[in-house]
């Protein structure tokens, strides 16, 4: 581990104040003038249910610290983390497994009636308004160090600017990125183990892969089977420089040895709509476990709706949509080429099943899926 402390800018605050929004635009900034920014988001980390409401910052802890050494070997300069907190002691607790990081923690605040209009605004779970407006009065009422920026009536960008300002204009002088590559690797899972079944949702753009892999992994844990759920785009946010497969294969099989180990029977991933050869790179990273590559596919029609939709800023707001904000003229350059990628994966007859999504909900999708499913997941609600 390099002896050279590694700068973290932890966002926090409670639910729906703006943090992603905010890490996303300072990682943006930087990464745009040339420092290699890695952008984490803690509730991406740590989707590992059900599990007692104590274990999940834990979870997020480790699985940070597992990836942390990776954004090192990758050559990251800094670091901004996303992530609620509610004591300092949790915040002691992550940093005590990362002593290279140089933290600054700051607290975005928001007043409840600005916090109910954000929430209303982004049309995704409206019933969540009431408890993060008790989460923001408690935190008003703890002890949280740190630095605490007020972000009644200003723009994303704007608190970009003011968290970086107050923080001395953080990053501060950053170390040279030097990526190394070398990497711990990580623990292999017990010999008597059986295979861990892992489903993994291939497909092109806007075709639900994120949808249908949510709804399945929240279908199987509501049964009482403890299951994992992993975004792999939400693993290798690091710039300037083109997406790693490498990074992001690296840290999906970090965070999966932690929720091995927190007693996860199954991973569900979102991944992306590349080849069979490409799954199976991250696969091999995977030992001890059996993978099913389910590939979802929308005609040219559908997917055109999907981008619009995904452009228009409806459903939840995933840090880094590149969809998200675009005007009509990207939108359906987007829509052609999930076209174009959705045919040639047809051709190649890519994955192990084919889920046809047209007209159809993520719900009616994830019942088709799990009725196809090996007989291993099946197994699992009744071991």
């Amino acid at each position: 581990m390099s002896s050279v402390p590694l700068p973290l800018l932890w966002l926090c605050g409670p639910s729906g104040v703006g943090k992603s929004s905010v890490g996303w635009e300072v990682f943006t900034q930087l990464s745009r003038d040339g420092v290699r920014t890695a952008f984490v988001d803690g509730d991406q980390i740590s989707l590992c249910h059900p599990v007692p409401e104590a274990s999940g910052q834990r979870i997020r802890a480790r699985s940070l610290a597992a990836m942390w050494p990776h954004l090192r070997a990758e050559g990251a300069q800094c670091v901004v983390l996303s992530s609620w907190v509610n004591t300092f002691e949790e915040v002691r607790a992550c940093t005590a497994l990362l002593p290279d990081a140089a933290l600054t923690l700051c607290r975005l605040r928001v007043d409840p009636a600005e916090l109910e209009e954000r929430f209303l605004k982004r049309g995704w779970r409206p019933d969540l308004v009431a408890g993060a407006i008790a989460e923001a009065a408690d935190l008003d009422r703890g002890d949280l160090p740190g630095l605490r920026v007020d972000t009644d009536g200003l723009g994303v960008a704007e608190v970009a600017r003011i968290v970086r300002e107050r923080a001395g204009g953080w990053p501060g002088a950053v170390p040279a990125a030097t990526p190394s590559g070398s990497v711990p690797r990580p623990p292999d899972p017990p010999v008597d183990a059986a295979p861990a079944p892992v489903l993994w949702f291939s497909g092109a753009t806007a075709v639900g892969k994120s949808a249908v892999g949510y709804e399945v992994f929240t279908q199987i844990f509501r049964a009482g089977v403890r299951a994992a759920y992993v975004d792999v785009k939400q693993l290798g946010a690091l710039r300037p420089g083109t997406g790693s497969h490498r990074l992001q294969a690296r840290n999906l099989a970090a965070v999966w040895a932690g929720y091995r180990a927190e007693g996860a029977r199954c991973l569900i991933v979102s991944g992306e709509g590349d080849s069979d050869d490409t799954v199976r790179g991250y696969a091999e990273l995977l030992p001890g476990t059996a993978m099913t590559v389910c590939r979802l596919h929308a005609g040219p029609a559908t997917l055109a709706e999907r981008v619009a939709r995904r452009g228009a800023g409806e459903g939840p707001a995933l840090p880094g949509d590149q969809l998200r904000g675009l005007d009509s003229a990207a939108l359906r350059r987007a829509a052609e080429r999930a076209a174009r990628d959705a045919a040639a994966l047809d051709r190649a007859g890519a994955g192990d099943l084919r889920i046809d999504t047209d007209g159809r909900s993520a719900q009616e999708v994830a019942a088709q899926v799990r009725a196809l499913l090996p007989g291993t997941w099946a197994d699992l609600s009744r071991s």
